[in-house]
């Protein structure tokens, strides 16, 4: 059993849940993240948005440390693996240590979470009997699978950060009284594990600013929305500090 001091873990890698509507700024989060960090990006694409995003170069000026794999998101047969075994493959087989050490990758990124929880229930229902509506246990094989992903891929020494969708949740307290609030868009039954095994949950926001907008990360969560930071003292930051956690001497 290997004992270590606080000092010699405050500065591991992160583990980061970014969220936001479609087409708010996902993947350009991710783009900007990766030119501001060291190393090289690897991301795991499930919505084949991030290369039309980034080939723009309207935001994300240098996106030559991006490395992408695709996830296979169709439902297994017609020479199709499936999304669950492309998945798992990719994470096991895949990104190895060697892998990542060869590739000088820090980072890791999904994008994104939200539909590939999607595309897992899509190729699990196409392989059942029920005319591709998934069955009770594949949503269950489906949380299994994200939240060991998740703690499978923290294991590997690298910056974790997905990205998902957001929703409303409806909240409703002991009294009986309602609120609604801002969540990634996942499972219910896995979005406080998913969460709570994340250092940081931040919610992009887009705010304008002149004739442009601007884009930033809520870090502090209140009763509107789930956000929170367990790194530094931050309660917010633009998308291009994201990275710049305050250091402690």
């Amino acid at each position: 059993m290997e004992l270590k001091t606080i000092d010699e873990i405050k500065n591991d890698p992160y583990t980061a849940l970014l969220y936001c509507p479609p087409g708010i700024g996902k993947s350009t989060a991710i783009g900007l993240i990766a030119e501001a960090s060291e190393g090289n990006t690897l991301v795991i694409d499930v919505d084949r948005t991030i290369g039309k995003t980034l080939a723009k170069g309207e935001i994300v000026k240098d996106a030559s440390k991006i490395k992408v794999v695709q996830v296979e998101n169709r439902g297994k047969g017609q020479g199709t693996v499936g999304t669950f075994d492309s998945w798992t493959d990719i994470l096991t087989n895949g990104i190895t240590p060697e892998f990542l050490k060869e590739n000088d990758i820090k980072t890791v990124a999904v994008d994104n979470i939200s539909e590939l929880e999607r595309c897992i229930l899509a190729d699990l229902g196409s392989q059942g009997k029920n005319k591709g509506v998934p069955a009770m246990a594949d949503y269950q094989y489906m949380q299994f699978k994200l939240v060991n992903s998740l703690r499978l891929m923290k294991s590997w020494g690298v910056n974790i950060v997905w990205t998902a969708w957001e929703t409303v949740m409806e909240i409703v307290n002991i009294d009986g009284s309602k609120y609604a609030k801002f969540v990634p868009k996942m499972s219910n039954k896995i979005v406080d594990n998913i969460c709570g095994l994340c250092d940081v949950v931040g919610r992009i926001v887009a705010v304008p600013e002149g004739d442009s907008i601007k884009h930033g990360i809520i870090l502090e969560g209140d009763q509107r929305q789930y956000a929170k930071n367990q790194i530094d003292t931050r309660k917010g930051c633009t998308v291009e500090d994201f990275v710049n956690f305050e250091k402690e001497d």
